[in-house]
Protein backbone atom coordinates (compact mmCIF):
# COMPACT_ATOMS: atom_id res chain seq x y z
CA UNK A 1 0.00 0.00 0.00
CA UNK A 2 0.96 3.57 -0.88
CA UNK A 3 2.30 5.81 1.68
CA UNK A 4 -0.61 8.57 1.77
CA UNK A 5 0.62 12.03 0.73
CA UNK A 6 1.14 14.75 3.96
CA UNK A 7 -0.71 17.04 2.51
CA UNK A 8 -3.97 17.42 -0.02
CA UNK A 9 -5.02 21.05 -1.13
CA UNK A 10 -8.32 20.64 -2.39
CA UNK A 11 -9.63 23.24 -4.81
CA UNK A 12 -12.88 24.02 -6.39
CA UNK A 13 -12.37 25.69 -9.78
CA UNK A 14 -15.27 27.67 -11.67
CA UNK A 15 -14.57 30.85 -13.47
CA UNK A 16 -10.88 30.97 -12.59
CA UNK A 17 -9.05 29.59 -14.98
CA UNK A 18 -6.69 32.19 -15.87
CA UNK A 19 -5.32 32.11 -12.19
CA UNK A 20 -4.68 28.37 -12.16
CA UNK A 21 -0.60 28.79 -13.92
CA UNK A 22 0.22 31.12 -10.91
CA UNK A 23 -1.45 29.32 -8.10
CA UNK A 24 0.23 26.26 -8.90
CA UNK A 25 3.38 27.80 -9.18
CA UNK A 26 2.70 29.51 -5.85
CA UNK A 27 1.10 26.16 -4.48
CA UNK A 28 4.51 23.77 -5.53
CA UNK A 29 7.31 26.82 -4.79
CA UNK A 30 5.36 26.91 -0.98
CA UNK A 31 4.69 23.26 -0.22
CA UNK A 32 8.05 21.38 -1.77
CA UNK A 33 9.82 23.32 0.89
CA UNK A 34 8.37 21.66 3.66
CA UNK A 35 9.72 17.91 3.18
CA UNK A 36 6.59 16.05 2.76
CA UNK A 37 4.32 14.95 -0.25
CA UNK A 38 1.24 16.92 -1.52
CA UNK A 39 -1.21 16.83 -3.92
CA UNK A 40 -3.46 19.63 -5.35
CA UNK A 41 -6.95 18.27 -6.14
CA UNK A 42 -8.39 20.60 -9.01
CA UNK A 43 -12.00 19.94 -9.63
CA UNK A 44 -13.69 21.73 -12.52
CA UNK A 45 -17.13 22.45 -11.59
CA UNK A 46 -17.96 22.92 -15.03
CA UNK A 47 -15.81 25.93 -15.60
CA UNK A 48 -17.37 27.89 -18.98
CA UNK A 49 -13.62 29.45 -19.16
CA UNK A 50 -11.24 26.35 -20.32
CA UNK A 51 -10.10 25.75 -17.01
CA UNK A 52 -9.88 21.92 -18.23
CA UNK A 53 -7.92 21.84 -20.69
CA UNK A 54 -4.96 23.83 -18.03
CA UNK A 55 -5.53 21.29 -15.79
CA UNK A 56 -4.66 18.90 -18.19
CA UNK A 57 -1.66 20.59 -19.65
CA UNK A 58 -0.25 20.69 -15.56
CA UNK A 59 -1.33 17.15 -14.80
CA UNK A 60 1.42 16.54 -17.80
CA UNK A 61 4.21 18.21 -16.43
CA UNK A 62 2.73 17.44 -12.83
CA UNK A 63 1.87 14.07 -11.52
CA UNK A 64 0.65 15.65 -8.35
CA UNK A 65 -2.27 17.27 -9.81
CA UNK A 66 -5.19 15.39 -9.40
CA UNK A 67 -8.06 16.54 -11.87
CA UNK A 68 -11.83 15.82 -11.60
CA UNK A 69 -14.12 17.25 -14.37
CA UNK A 70 -17.96 17.30 -12.98
CA UNK A 71 -20.36 16.77 -16.01
CA UNK A 72 -21.56 20.06 -15.55
CA UNK A 73 -21.79 22.69 -12.90
CA UNK A 74 -22.74 21.22 -9.52
CA UNK A 75 -22.14 24.08 -7.16
CA UNK A 76 -19.49 24.80 -4.89
CA UNK A 77 -19.73 22.24 -2.08
CA UNK A 78 -20.51 19.05 -4.43
CA UNK A 79 -17.37 20.29 -6.19
CA UNK A 80 -15.69 20.22 -2.54
CA UNK A 81 -17.08 16.91 -1.68
CA UNK A 82 -15.51 15.67 -4.47
CA UNK A 83 -12.30 16.55 -3.95
CA UNK A 84 -12.40 15.43 -0.18
CA UNK A 85 -13.78 11.68 -1.41
CA UNK A 86 -10.25 11.80 -3.53
CA UNK A 87 -7.94 13.44 -0.97
CA UNK A 88 -5.70 11.08 0.37
CA UNK A 89 -3.50 13.46 2.61
CA UNK A 90 -2.68 13.48 6.22
CA UNK A 91 -4.12 17.35 6.06
CA UNK A 92 -6.29 18.67 3.93
CA UNK A 93 -5.98 22.02 2.69
CA UNK A 94 -9.59 24.20 1.39
CA UNK A 95 -9.26 27.18 -0.46
CA UNK A 96 -10.27 28.89 -3.84
CA UNK A 97 -8.30 29.21 -6.79
CA UNK A 98 -8.40 32.93 -7.21
CA UNK A 99 -5.80 33.76 -5.80
CA UNK A 100 -7.53 35.86 -2.64
CA UNK A 101 -6.30 33.64 -0.37
CA UNK A 102 -2.58 33.74 -0.78
CA UNK A 103 -1.10 30.02 -0.64
CA UNK A 104 2.17 31.01 1.14
CA UNK A 105 0.21 31.31 4.36
CA UNK A 106 -0.09 27.28 4.56
CA UNK A 107 2.77 27.01 6.71
CA UNK A 108 1.80 29.05 9.24
CA UNK A 109 -1.46 27.53 9.27
CA UNK A 110 0.58 24.02 9.42
CA UNK A 111 2.76 25.23 12.76
CA UNK A 112 -1.16 25.81 13.88
CA UNK A 113 -2.84 22.48 13.47
CA UNK A 114 -0.60 20.58 16.51
CA UNK A 115 -1.89 18.72 19.92
CA UNK A 116 -5.44 18.63 19.87
CA UNK A 117 -6.65 21.24 17.42
CA UNK A 118 -7.59 19.30 14.03
CA UNK A 119 -8.98 22.40 12.51
CA UNK A 120 -7.58 26.16 11.62
CA UNK A 121 -9.91 28.54 10.23
CA UNK A 122 -9.15 31.70 8.59
CA UNK A 123 -10.45 35.14 9.68
CA UNK A 124 -10.32 37.67 6.11
CA UNK A 125 -8.26 40.78 6.76
CA UNK A 126 -7.39 43.57 4.21
CA UNK A 127 -9.54 44.77 1.04
CA UNK A 128 -9.70 42.07 -1.00
CA UNK A 129 -13.69 42.34 -1.20
CA UNK A 130 -16.06 45.21 -2.44
CA UNK A 131 -18.12 46.84 0.84
CA UNK A 132 -21.49 45.28 -0.18
CA UNK A 133 -19.64 41.89 -0.37
CA UNK A 134 -17.85 41.98 2.86
CA UNK A 135 -21.36 43.39 4.02
CA UNK A 136 -23.31 40.36 2.73
CA UNK A 137 -20.45 38.18 3.93
CA UNK A 138 -20.43 39.28 7.42
CA UNK A 139 -24.32 39.51 7.77
CA UNK A 140 -24.67 35.86 6.28
CA UNK A 141 -22.19 34.40 9.07
CA UNK A 142 -24.15 35.99 11.94
CA UNK A 143 -27.32 35.07 10.82
CA UNK A 144 -26.19 31.47 10.46
CA UNK A 145 -24.63 32.05 13.99
CA UNK A 146 -27.30 33.14 15.72
CA UNK A 147 -30.55 31.35 14.30
CA UNK A 148 -28.23 27.75 14.05
CA UNK A 149 -26.49 28.09 17.15
CA UNK A 150 -23.18 27.51 16.04
CA UNK A 151 -20.29 29.67 16.91
CA UNK A 152 -18.76 31.32 13.45
CA UNK A 153 -15.60 33.96 13.23
CA UNK A 154 -16.71 36.77 12.20
CA UNK A 155 -15.21 37.30 8.48
CA UNK A 156 -14.18 33.45 8.51
CA UNK A 157 -13.03 32.91 4.68
CA UNK A 158 -12.85 29.04 2.72
CA UNK A 159 -9.14 28.82 3.26
CA UNK A 160 -8.93 26.52 5.89
CA UNK A 161 -7.02 23.74 7.22
CA UNK A 162 -8.05 20.45 9.08
CA UNK A 163 -6.88 16.70 10.05
CA UNK A 164 -7.63 13.66 8.31
CA UNK A 165 -10.12 13.00 11.62
CA UNK A 166 -11.74 16.12 10.61
CA UNK A 167 -12.14 14.78 6.91
CA UNK A 168 -13.81 11.42 7.82
CA UNK A 169 -16.10 12.99 10.06
CA UNK A 170 -17.39 15.14 7.33
CA UNK A 171 -17.71 12.12 5.13
CA UNK A 172 -19.50 10.28 7.89
CA UNK A 173 -22.74 13.05 6.77
CA UNK A 174 -24.41 11.61 3.99
CA UNK A 175 -27.21 14.44 3.25
CA UNK A 176 -27.71 15.00 -0.38
CA UNK A 177 -27.28 18.79 0.33
CA UNK A 178 -24.35 18.80 2.22
CA UNK A 179 -22.65 22.44 3.12
CA UNK A 180 -19.54 22.37 4.71
CA UNK A 181 -18.76 25.76 5.91
CA UNK A 182 -21.77 25.33 8.69
CA UNK A 183 -20.97 21.38 8.89
CA UNK A 184 -17.09 21.93 9.76
CA UNK A 185 -18.94 24.15 12.68
CA UNK A 186 -21.59 21.54 13.68
CA UNK A 187 -19.33 18.75 13.83
CA UNK A 188 -17.01 20.66 16.12
CA UNK A 189 -13.59 19.09 17.23
CA UNK A 190 -10.83 21.82 18.57
CA UNK A 191 -9.91 24.82 16.09
CA UNK A 192 -7.90 27.51 15.81
CA UNK A 193 -8.67 30.94 14.14
CA UNK A 194 -6.24 32.47 12.53
CA UNK A 195 -5.94 36.13 10.97
CA UNK A 196 -4.91 36.70 7.15
CA UNK A 197 -4.58 39.43 4.26
CA UNK A 198 -7.17 38.90 1.55
CA UNK A 199 -5.91 39.78 -1.74
CA UNK A 200 -7.92 41.72 -4.44
CA UNK A 201 -9.57 39.14 -6.81
CA UNK A 202 -7.82 39.90 -10.17
CA UNK A 203 -10.40 38.86 -12.45
CA UNK A 204 -12.88 41.24 -10.10
CA UNK A 205 -16.15 40.21 -9.11
CA UNK A 206 -16.40 36.99 -7.30
CA UNK A 207 -19.42 34.82 -8.87
CA UNK A 208 -20.64 34.79 -5.77
CA UNK A 209 -23.67 37.44 -6.33
CA UNK A 210 -26.49 38.49 -3.66
CA UNK A 211 -28.68 36.21 -4.92
CA UNK A 212 -26.46 32.87 -4.56
CA UNK A 213 -25.46 34.03 -1.06
CA UNK A 214 -28.91 34.63 -0.05
CA UNK A 215 -29.62 30.81 -1.13
CA UNK A 216 -26.70 29.77 0.49
CA UNK A 217 -27.90 31.60 3.50
CA UNK A 218 -31.78 29.67 3.38
CA UNK A 219 -29.89 26.53 2.66
CA UNK A 220 -27.72 26.41 5.93
CA UNK A 221 -31.01 27.76 8.00
CA UNK A 222 -33.11 24.76 6.70
CA UNK A 223 -30.65 22.54 7.30
CA UNK A 224 -28.78 23.36 10.78
CA UNK A 225 -32.37 24.31 12.18
CA UNK A 226 -35.81 24.39 13.00
CA UNK A 227 -35.95 27.87 13.60
CA UNK A 228 -38.66 28.62 10.73
CA UNK A 229 -40.97 26.12 12.26
CA UNK A 230 -40.64 27.60 15.92
CA UNK A 231 -41.28 31.16 13.90
CA UNK A 232 -44.67 30.53 12.61
CA UNK A 233 -45.44 28.67 16.08
CA UNK A 234 -44.91 32.01 17.74
CA UNK A 235 -46.53 33.99 14.38
CA UNK A 236 -49.71 31.98 15.10
CA UNK A 237 -49.75 32.16 18.53
CA UNK A 238 -48.73 35.81 18.51
CA UNK A 239 -51.85 36.42 15.57
CA UNK A 240 -54.34 34.55 17.55
CA UNK A 241 -53.39 36.75 20.81
CA UNK A 242 -53.85 39.99 19.02
CA UNK A 243 -56.71 38.70 17.33
CA UNK A 244 -58.77 37.88 20.77
CA UNK A 245 -57.90 40.61 22.26
CA UNK A 246 -59.16 43.23 19.50
CA UNK A 247 -62.30 40.57 19.46
CA UNK A 248 -62.47 41.54 23.61
CA UNK A 249 -62.45 45.06 22.73
CA UNK A 250 -64.41 45.68 20.18
CA UNK A 251 -67.38 43.53 21.79
CA UNK A 252 -66.45 45.57 25.44
CA UNK A 253 -66.58 49.06 23.57
CA UNK A 254 -70.02 48.25 21.85
CA UNK A 255 -71.86 46.98 25.36
CA UNK A 256 -70.31 49.51 27.75
CA UNK A 257 -69.61 53.26 25.18
CA UNK A 258 -72.58 51.61 22.53
CA UNK A 259 -69.90 51.75 19.93
CA UNK A 260 -70.79 50.96 16.65
CA UNK A 261 -68.84 47.32 15.37
CA UNK A 262 -66.61 47.87 12.43
CA UNK A 263 -68.84 46.79 8.92
CA UNK A 264 -68.73 43.20 8.66
CA UNK A 265 -67.26 42.76 5.20
CA UNK A 266 -64.21 44.90 5.76
CA UNK A 267 -63.39 43.30 9.22
CA UNK A 268 -63.95 40.16 7.86
CA UNK A 269 -62.08 40.92 4.59
CA UNK A 270 -58.67 41.60 6.68
CA UNK A 271 -58.88 39.08 8.61
CA UNK A 272 -59.41 36.22 5.45
CA UNK A 273 -56.14 38.57 3.86
CA UNK A 274 -53.78 38.10 7.33
CA UNK A 275 -54.86 34.41 7.74
CA UNK A 276 -54.24 33.03 4.36
CA UNK A 277 -50.84 35.22 3.88
CA UNK A 278 -49.88 33.61 7.29
CA UNK A 279 -50.78 30.01 6.22
CA UNK A 280 -49.14 30.43 2.66
CA UNK A 281 -45.96 31.47 4.15
CA UNK A 282 -46.18 28.10 6.41
CA UNK A 283 -47.53 25.69 3.71
CA UNK A 284 -44.50 27.04 1.35
CA UNK A 285 -42.00 26.67 4.66
CA UNK A 286 -43.26 23.14 5.13
CA UNK A 287 -42.93 22.68 1.78
CA UNK A 288 -39.19 23.70 1.76
CA UNK A 289 -38.99 20.93 4.28
CA UNK A 290 -40.89 17.94 2.42
CA UNK A 291 -38.75 18.82 -0.86
CA UNK A 292 -35.57 18.55 1.15
CA UNK A 293 -36.87 15.25 2.38
CA UNK A 294 -37.62 14.04 -1.23
CA UNK A 295 -34.24 15.36 -2.63
CA UNK A 296 -32.55 12.61 0.43
CA UNK A 297 -34.68 10.09 -0.11
CA UNK A 298 -34.11 9.95 -3.84
CA UNK A 299 -30.37 9.78 -3.07
CA UNK A 300 -29.18 10.66 -6.36
CA UNK A 301 -25.23 11.52 -6.19
CA UNK A 302 -24.07 14.80 -5.12
CA UNK A 303 -22.33 15.29 -8.47
CA UNK A 304 -21.41 13.39 -11.94
CA UNK A 305 -17.56 12.73 -12.85
CA UNK A 306 -17.07 13.38 -17.04
CA UNK A 307 -13.23 12.65 -16.25
CA UNK A 308 -10.19 12.33 -14.24
CA UNK A 309 -6.40 13.24 -14.58
CA UNK A 310 -3.54 10.97 -12.84
CA UNK A 311 -6.66 9.79 -10.51
CA UNK A 312 -6.83 5.77 -10.28
CA UNK A 313 -10.13 4.79 -9.72
CA UNK A 314 -11.05 1.46 -8.17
Amino acid sequence: MSQRPRISVVLPIYKTAPYLRELHRRLVDTLSPLGGDFELLMIDDGSPDGAWAIIGDLAKDDRRIKGIRLSRNFGQHPAICAGFEHAQGEVIVLMDADLQDPPEVIPMLLEQLRGECDVVYTVKAGDGESPLTRLTSRLYHAAVARITRIPVPRGVGTLRLFTRRMLEALLAYPERNVLYGPLMFFVGFEATVVTVDHQPRPGGRSSYSFRRRLALAVDSILSYTDYPHRFLVKFGVLTLALSLVYAVVLVVRYLLASEPLPPGLTLLALLIVVSLGAVMIGLGIVGMYVFRVYQEVLARPRYVKAGTLNIQEP
